[in-house]
C-alpha cells in the first residue's frame, strides 16, 4: 500500500514538455516476468548444460540405431533361388489368392486380367517378371502408376503370398486379357 499513495508523483525527467507519473507495474506482471525468468534459467541449464545429450550424441544413436536395422535386414535377405522355392508352396499360393482378391482384384481384375493395371498374365511386364522384381514392385508400389506400397500395409508375409499367386496367374490366358505392356521375361 505504501506504493499506491505515491501513484500521483511525477517522475523526474520531462520528455519534448510532457511529464509522466511515476506509477509502479503491477504486482502480476512483476510476478509473471521473475517466474518467467527464473523458469527459462532453469531450462536452459537443464535441457543444454546438465542433463541432456548433445545433438551430435543423439545422431550418433540414431545412427547406430540404422546400422544395426540395415544390418539385420540384411541378414534375412533370402537368396534370388531362395525366394523363388518359397513362393512356389502351394498355400502360400493359396493364401495369396484371398489376398488378390481382395486388395490387388480392382486393378489387375479377377483372373489377373488387367483393368486399370496390367495384365498379370502374359509373359510381359512393366516393372520386371522375375519373382524378386515383382516381389519388390507389391512390397515398395509403383506411385508414378498409382500402385500402393503393400509392404507396409500388409507386411512381409502377405506380400510374399501374394506375389506367389501372382506368379501362379502367369500363362492363364483369361478372357478379355489386357494388351500386353511392357517387356518380355
Amino acid at each position: 500500500m505504501a506504493d499506491r499513495k505515491n501513484k500521483d508523483e511525477l517522475r523526474p525527467e520531462k520528455v519534448d514538455g510532457i511529464e509522466l507519473l511515476d506509477n509502479p507495474l503491477p504486482t502480476w506482471w512483476v510476478a509473471l516476468f521473475n517466474f518467467s525468468m527464473i523458469f527459462g534459467l532453469g531450462y536452459f541449464m537443464w535441457f543444454h548444460i546438465l542433463n541432456k545429450p548433445s545433438l551430435q550424441d543423439e545422431l550418433l544413436q540414431d545412427r547406430k540405431a540404422h546400422e544395426q536395422l540395415v544390418a539385420a535386414r540384411e541378414q534375412v535377405a533370402l537368396s534370388p533361388e531362395d525366394v523363388a522355392v518359397r513362393l512356389q508352396d502351394p498355400k502360400l499360393v493359396q493364401d495369396g489368392k484371398g489376398l488378390y482378391a481382395a486388395h490387388c482384384s480392382p486393378c489387375h481384375g479377377q483372373q489377373g486380367e488387367g483393368t486399370v493395371g496390367p495384365n498379370l498374365t502374359d509373359k510381359y511386364w512393366i516393372h520386371g517378371g522375375t519373382p524378386e522384381m515383382i516381389l519388390t514392385s507389391i512390397s515398395e508400389g509403383i506411385p508414378a502408376m498409382g500402385m500402393v506400397a503393400w509392404g507396409p500395409i500388409l507386411g512381409q508375409a502377405k506380400v510374399e503370398a501374394v506375389t506367389a499367386y501372382v506368379l501362379s496367374l502367369q500363362g492363364t490366358k483369361p478372357a478379355n486379357g489386357k494388351a500386353p505392356q511392357g517387356d518380355e521375361f
